[in-house]
């Protein structure tokens, strides 16, 4: 039961949510902790590969812009990325909390074995530190499937 409030209060808090606004920060679900480096996805070995960074050129604010995390789904052997693959949630994970997100393709692929997705507006966190990072993954039947990219630096750009 307390799962299920902890699911719906933050589907409620990302649904409200807007650019400019604060990201959503909560406890770690217990459930992303042990979720794979890799899937395999009718037949492709699927892993993820990110980049994260905050943006302290000078035309942003004295303390940074916040969090910006592109997150690439990859063939780990060049095979193409099964259609419908999609990618929904996203966790940032920072010692016991967690920046969750809905992640958004930007931009069609440029390459049949990649599939790049962007969430925006986290939190304030590094640069300098690394950070787990989960995705929740749906094929195209809509199963959903959890990913892991561990110790994923957060870059700066100037």
């Amino acid at each position: 039961m307390e799962r299920m409030r902890y699911v719906v209060v933050c589907a409620w808090l990302l649904a409200g949510c807007k650019e400019g606004t604060a990201p959503v920060i909560a406890p770690v679900p217990s459930e992303i902790l042990s979720a794979p480096e890799e899937i395999v996805v009718r037949g492709v070995t699927v892993r993820l590969d990110t980049y994260l960074w905050r943006d302290f050129q000078p035309v942003s604010p004295p303390d940074g812009k916040p969090l910006i995390a592109v997150l690439r789904l990859k063939s780990t052997d060049g095979k193409a990325i099964p259609s419908g693959l999609r990618v929904g949630s996203v966790w940032v994970v920072n010692g016991d909390s967690a920046w969750m997100a809905e992640a958004r393709q930007e931009h069609p692929p440029a390459d049949s074995a990649e599939i790049e997705f962007v969430a925006r507006e986290g939190p304030k966190w590094g640069p300098g530190i690394t950070v787990d990072v989960v995705i929740r993954v749906r094929d195209a039947t809509g199963d959903p499937r959890l990913l892991r990219a561990t110790a994923q630096p957060i870059y700066r750009t100037d």
